[in-house]
C-alpha cells in the first residue's frame, strides 16, 4: 500500500487519521507529499478550525520531543510536515510493521484499522489512556482535538514517548 498524505515520505513520527482536508489537491492525492512553506496557513486557513487544531497539535507533540525552535508556533510555520522534518500526517491506513513511530488518531479509526489486542498482543493502555504497542512502535491516541488531547493529555504522550521511545 502506498503512503498518502502530507509530510515527509522519510519521516520518523507519522500520524494516521481518518480524515483528508475538503479541498481538490488533498482529496484526490494518492502519494505522500512534503509541505511546501506555508501550504499549512493555507491549508488552515481554507478549511477552517478542525484542521487547525490537529496541526496545532501535531506542531505541540513534535515541539514537545523534538524542538528546534524556541515556540511550537515556529516548528508548526517552518518545519512540519515539510521535507526534511522528520513529520508526515497521513490519509493512508497504516501498514504494520513500519520502523517510525506510528500514531493513529481516533479509538474508532484505531479500530477500523484492525488495532485490537487479539492482532497485537502487547497492546497495552498507558498514560491517560492512551494504548501503545512497544513492539510494532504504535500508539493509539485520541484525536487531535483540543477536548480528546488536551494539554495535559498532550504532555502525557510526550512523556510515554520519551519513555517508552528514547530514540525518536
Amino acid at each position: 500500500m502506498t503512503d498518502i498524505g502530507l509530510g515527509d515520505p522519510a519521516a520518523r513520527i507519522r500520524v494516521h487519521g481518518p480524515n483528508r482536508p475538503p479541498l481538490p489537491d488533498y482529496e484526490h492525492r494518492d502519494t505522500l507529499t512534503p509541505a511546501a512553506p506555508g501550504e499549512l496557513e493555507t491549508l488552515v486557513a481554507a478549511t477552517g478550525n478542525h484542521w487547525r487544531k490537529i496541526i496545532n497539535l501535531y506542531a505541540k507533540l513534535v515541539h514537545g520531543l523534538l524542538p528546534e525552535y524556541d515556540r511550537w508556533q515556529d516548528e508548526r510555520d517552518n518545519r512540519l510536515l515539510q521535507a526534511g522534518s522528520g513529520t508526515a500526517l497521513l490519509f493512508s491506513k497504516p501498514v504494520m510493521p513500519v520502523c517510525a513511530l506510528t500514531l493513529v488518531m481516533g479509538k474508532t479509526y484505531a479500530l477500523d484499522c484492525g488495532f485490537t489486542e487479539s492482532r497485537i498482543p502487547d497492546l497495552v493502555t498507558g498514560a491517560d489512556g492512551i494504548r501503545i504497542s512497544p513492539s510494532q512502535r504504535l500508539i493509539l491516541t485520541p484525536y487531535f482535538d483540543y477536548r480528546q488531547l488536551s494539554n495535559a493529555r498532550l504532555d502525557a504522550l510526550v512523556t510515554l514517548i520519551k519513555d517508552t521511545f528514547p530514540d525518536t
